[in-house]
């Protein structure tokens, strides 16, 4: 597109930082359109194949759970800090430059990943530990994820006709969802009997494609003012720590356990940092975060929403996943499973994309956490013969919900930031962005602490109720030690290991009693929102009244001005 093109009125930017919408012809808006899926679903594979691969990682790098844990905060900290810097990068700064640095970060992340798994750091001359690469590498991840999310997004509003926006800003967000099943699919092909490499060596390959596909068809350009102050790098330093501080806490907690000591002190900075981080904002003269819209009571019920459907959500990534992995199931048995919730995750997008009205955005999400009560509620009474199959139907449910939520949530969140102004963009962002990653990881932290109090609990009632004298009990163990008599002519030892391993198979049961009362607790609290929301819902409609109702006649507004 020549620079001397001149933008029509209704072409222009719809606010600093953003790029022109022109009117593309036909197949450069499907160029757009195709482009902005590729580095959508690029964008999601950053968290996707980490969270598929983590314990594969640990394994390789020879890392305890703990230092495995440290991986997993270098990703969420950069990943829910960065957020605030982007938008004002973009308006100072112009697309095209956050282009590059976006993609540079990117190479550069994909990059280290593949030299730290091909090896080549493992000789004596090089003095490089790749543990603390991988930490680094996954920083850059995190910051990468954001930064290809807001690229991706952008390309798929360019690839839609004007009427249709809303579209392409449900698809760019929906495409975030589709990381891990599909990160889960492709693995097992890739790293075969374990070997990272050739999948980083994907990685790398897709970072590639994206460099050529953004340099080739860039996005329009857009306005751009000199926006950042002395002030914002300050507040930024507290508010980042102070989010990174509560990663450590969520990721940490659940690897050490809560009562480890030093947790306090990252508890501490966190609320130390983020509070002045805020006291900061409030009394700004241009500030960063619009602190008191934040505080708002429809503000917070939107965060309030968002985070627990991230929670809920944690049903299927940490609840179904992980029982799954305790009952003995490998990725490579898992590729049936993970298609289910693609399949599931595709439906949502399209079905999503073709029936969002701006007029009725809560009926989705009520219908979404309905989904979910109904999937966990399937999953109540699981046992230790549980196999893939079996929960094909539910985690088919909770993951149509996944994907169904998300658009018309962005979508109110977005419309009562741009009814309020343009300056109100990046705290909605901030917004969506922690409730997001602070709800998943909270979510995870949550349903391990409950797994791991409750295993423990039905461990000790088993255990207690044992009867040495029962027949079927002495049985077990009597065809256990036969089984291990040809292993070792030590009776004494045959019996030790006899009684061990039955106490192995009474903790499996445990584990599985315990994420069947997982199950019944998010069933309970979904339907219990469920509920909640209907009550809400149809109040509202019993009043004839619209919760966006103000925020959509200010957009008309802006509409018939221009």
């Amino acid at each position: 597109m020549s620079n001397e093109y001149q933008f029509k009125p209704h072409e222009q930017p719809i606010m600093v930082g953003s790029p022109a919408n022109p009117d593309h012809p036909a197949r450069r808006k499907l160029f757009y359109l195709l482009i902005g899926i590729f580095v959508g679903l690029t964008a999601s594979f950053q968290n996707g194949l980490l969270v598929a691969n983590l314990t594969q990682i640990q394994g390789q790098l020879g890392l305890t759970p703990a230092e495995g844990g440290w991986i997993s905060v270098s990703y969420n900290m950069t990943n829910a800090c960065i957020t605030v810097l982007l938008y004002k990068i973009r308006q100072q700064f112009g697309m095209s430059l956050f282009s590059k640095i976006t993609l540079f970060f990117l190479l550069a992340a994909t990059s280290l990943q593949w030299l730290i798994s091909s090896h080549l750091l493992d000789t004596p001359n090089i003095g490089i530990e790749p543990y603390y690469l991988e930490i680094v590498a996954r920083g850059l991840s995190g910051m990468v994820a954001s930064g290809m999310t807001i690229l991706g997004l952008f390309y798929c509003l360019q690839g839609m006709p004007t009427v249709k926006r809303t579209s392409g800003l449900i698809l760019g967000f929906g495409l975030v969802q589709f990381g891990i099943p599909l990160s889960r699919i492709i693995s097992p092909y890739l790293a075969i009997d374990g070997q990272l490499e050739n999948l980083f060596l994907f990685q790398f390959g897709l970072a590639l494609i994206c460099f050529g596909l953004i340099n080739i068809l860039e996005l329009p350009p857009g306005n751009t003012e000199k926006v950042f102050e002395k002030l914002d790098f300050l507040s930024f330093a507290f508010f980042a720590s102070g989010l990174a501080a509560l990663a450590v806490i969520l990721v940490q907690g659940r690897i050490l356990w809560w009562t480890t000591p030093w947790l306090v002190y990252p508890l501490m900075i966190a609320i130390v940092g983020i509070g002045i981080a805020l006291w900061i904002e409030t009394h700004r003269k241009n500030p960063m975060l619009q602190v008191r819209w934040m505080r708002s009571r429809n503000i917070i019920a939107f965060m309030i929403t968002g985070a627990v459907m991230r929670i809920l959500l944690s049903e299927q990534n940490v609840g179904a996943a992980g029982l799954l992995a305790n009952l003995g199931y490998g990725n490579d048995q898992l590729v049936t499973f993970y298609a289910v919730i693609m399949a599931a995750s595709v439906l949502a997008l399209v079905i999503s994309i073709f029936s969002t009205n701006p007029m009725d955005l809560r009926r989705p999400v009520i219908f979404a956490v309905a989904l979910i009560a109904l999937g966990s509620w399937m999953d109540v009474g699981v046992s230790i013969n549980s196999a893939p199959y079996m929960f094909y139907i539910s985690q088919f449910l909770i993951a149509f919900a996944a994907v169904y939520f998300m658009g018309p949530l962005v979508f109110e969140g977005f419309l009562r930031a741009i009814a309020s102004g343009p300056a109100y963009i990046i705290s909605f962002s901030v917004i969506f962005g922690i409730s997001q990653t602070v709800g998943g990881l909270a979510g995870a932290a949550a349903i391990q602490a409950f797994t791991t109090i409750r295993t423990q609990m039905h461990y000790a009632d088993m255990v207690s109720s044992l009867n040495l004298g029962d027949p079927t009990f002495s049985a077990q163990i009597a065809g256990t030690r036969s089984v291990l008599s040809n292993q070792t002519t030590d009776t004494a030892q045959a019996n030790v290991a006899a009684m061990s391993q039955v106490l192995q198979g009474i903790q499996r049961q445990a584990t599985v009693s315990a994420y069947s009362d997982l199950f019944f607790l998010m069933a309970s609290f979904a339907t219990f929102v469920t509920a909640i929301l209907l009550i809400n819902y149809f109040y509202n409609r019993y009043h004839k009244r619209n919760p966006l109702a103000k925020e959509l006649a200010v957009i008309a507004k802006m509409r018939e001005s221009k």
